[in-house]
């Protein structure tokens, strides 16, 4: 805003709007001095438009949102402003700052690590994912997930997550009353062929999700970039193969991140679910929930490089943003520990074509110097709840790592044999790794229960 604007809610509360945090197509979204808390303005403010959203708040203030990462409503602004006040904790931005460099600057490496890198932009995707399909466990669909409404925590070492925009809350809708952002609208939406479901919710995701990681609009390749306002359209439409058809390279784009530095192989193939068979059959889409589980998955996988502070996947041989020998590393690998194995149970394993393969549960990785943390969702699988609650640190220095509790419990470590036995508590404890010999198992459950259990191993990097 070019001058400080005030605006006043139904109670005479007067407030003073600082920034401009987001602008959408359905209105503006302003940061309120003191901290907090934001006014959204909403355009069209006749007295129709005023009344559908005193009723649409007052139906979301009665949904089940408590614990959610939702900027709640609070109240509605008077006229000659509609539009309504919010909580939002302070020091938050629109998702779209890790998509688009501010105007004048143009998309770099520097840009790209200096938002976060790689592990940032996985992990905000993840807790967006995550609360989204809270909403849908609840049978409430977000409806307009959009680069403007995801917002994240501007420090590049934080991954809060709160959705603003919950005026747009509701259950699946007729298709008469779709609500979306051009760009992110799920192509059956645009047909009027359905309203809003958890399914469109998760197209809008995933076309965000492409296009935060990659940089590139998975619709927009040079076909459509250098072609007709038309073409644009029917890609929207998904009348138009996405950038990356492994089938139809029509419409390829040659910008962008290289998608082998940014994706997984998971992610992979949910982008390819989503815009390949998914454009025009949506439950062949990858689920909010999946989303989440895959995105947090890549994001474990993560190591930061020791020149130039990127993160990247431990599977690639150097650093892909400065082409540094990839450093020493330890892998976190979590298994089922199955009390049926005998007195002392074991790793649960079943057949894979001719062999048999430990069943895993999940997997994580540190570099020299850092710090992984082992959430609920690693330790006990959790997918709901405080699923990202802190459970045990692993610090990798050298070559042994440190473990300590962070949420009070103490938990037991064997050595590869199983005939030592120590303990993890709130004292940090050091155990020292062997390149390619057996690791320590931590346990996260009794021996005789169905529990996690997590293997580490030391990895020598490239250059040593």
């Amino acid at each position: 805003m070019s001058e400080m604007k005030t605006v006043t809610d139904q109670n005479g509360v007067l407030y003073e709007l600082t920034a401009l945090l987001g602008r959408g197509g359905q209105g503006a979204v302003y940061a309120v001095k003191g901290g907090r808390l934001a006014v959204k303005i909403v355009a069209g403010g006749n007295q129709a438009r005023r009344e559908r959203l005193r009723n649409q708040l007052t139906h979301v203030r009665r949904l089940p949102l408590r614990d959610l990462a939702l900027a709640k409503p609070l109240e509605m602004l008077r006229p000659p402003h509609t539009g309504y006040v919010m909580e939002l904790l302070t020091d938050m931005v629109p998702i779209k700052t890790l998509m688009v460099p501010k105007k004048g600057e143009a998309p770099s490496v520097e840009w790209y690590l200096r938002g976060g890198g790689l592990r940032k932009r996985l992990l905000v995707l993840a807790r967006a994912a995550h609360v989204i399909s809270q909403l849908h466990g609840k049978g409430l669909v977000y409806s307009d997930p959009s680069p403007a409404n995801i917002f994240i925590s501007k420090a590049r070492d934080a991954e809060e997550v709160w959705l603003i925009d919950t005026d747009n809350l509701q259950y699946d809708s007729t298709p008469c009353g779709a609500v979306f952002t051009p760009g992110y609208g799920a192509p059956e939406l645009l047909s009027n062929a359905s309203g809003v479901t958890t399914l469109s919710d998760a197209f809008s995701f995933a076309v965000i999700a492409f296009q935060t990681l990659s940089l590139a609009h998975p619709f927009i390749g040079d076909m459509v970039n250098d072609g007709e306002p038309e073409l644009e359209e029917q890609a929207f439409a998904g009348k138009l193969p996405w950038i990356d058809d492994p089938e139809d390279h029509s419409n390829k784009a040659t910008f962008g991140v290289p998608r082998q530095r940014v994706l997984s192989p998971r992610l992979l193939d949910a982008f390819y679910l989503a815009f390949g068979p998914g454009r025009g059959d949506p439950t062949v889409r990858p689920g909010a929930s999946e989303w989440a589980d895959r995105l947090y998955g890549a994001a474990d996988a993560t190591i930061e490089c020791p020149e130039c502070s990127g993160s990247f996947y431990f599977t690639q041989p150097q650093c892909p943003w400065c082409d540094r020998a990839r450093p020493n590393f330890v892998t976190a690998v979590f298994y089922l520990w199955d009390p049926e194995f005998g007195p002392q149970g074991g790793i649960l394993a079943k057949p894979k074509g001719e062999t048999i393969r430990p069943v895993l549960a999940g997997h994580g990785a540190v570099s020299d110097g850092r710090a992984f943390v082992i959430t609920r969702r690693l330790a006990f699988g959790q997918s709901s709840g405080p699923s990202g609650e802190p459970v045990v640190s692993v610090t990798f220095s050298g070559q042994g790592i440190k473990l300590k509790s962070l949420d009070g419990n103490v938990y037991p470590l064997f050595s590869p044999t199983g005939s030592q036995k120590t303990e993890i508590g709130d004292r940090e404890k050091t155990i020292r790794l062997e390149e390619r010999q057996g690791s320590w198992r931590l346990h996260f459950g009794p021996n005789d229960a169905l529990h996690r259990v997590v293997s580490f191993e030391l990895r020598k990097g490239r250059d040593a």
